[in-house]
């Protein structure tokens, strides 16, 4: 695989499961990096331009609710897909403050996670 990709962004201020699932990816070949939190995310997705954004929803500081919000007003950002890995299983609440949203579930499956990246990660 390729080393020009453009990485995946695992945001989560779970350390253990950011660089868990990092390890993953990059184990599986793909590039990734991390954010702690939504300030963080919007740096590094900024400066990275990711191929597909992990969002956890509930952080200290900027959340991912606002780390969403903030995306979509960025042009360069806001096509980026996100796929949210968050406990949280309030659909409603989610869709009422960012829309419909991809997920997947905490615990990930990581068999789902790597049919994910593979659809969003490996297009040229």
């Amino acid at each position: 695989m390729s080393d020009q990709r453009r990485p995946v962004l695992v945001v989560d201020d779970d350390a253990a499961s950011r660089e868990g699932l990092i390890t993953i990816l990059r184990v599986e070949g793909y590039p990734a990096t991390g954010a702690a939190d939504g300030e963080e995310a919007l740096e590094v997705a900024q400066a990275v331009h990711p191929c597909l954004i992990l969002l956890d929803l509930m952080m200290p500081g900027i959340d991912g609710f606002q780390f969403r919000a903030a995306q979509l007003q960025n042009p360069e950002l806001a096509n980026t897909p996100v796929f949210l890995i968050s406990a949280l299983d309030d659909e409603a609440q989610i869709a009422r403050r960012i829309g419909p949203m991809n997920e997947l579930p905490k615990p990930i499956d990581v068999d789902k996670l790597l049919a994910v990246v593979a659809l969003y990660c490996e297009r040229v």
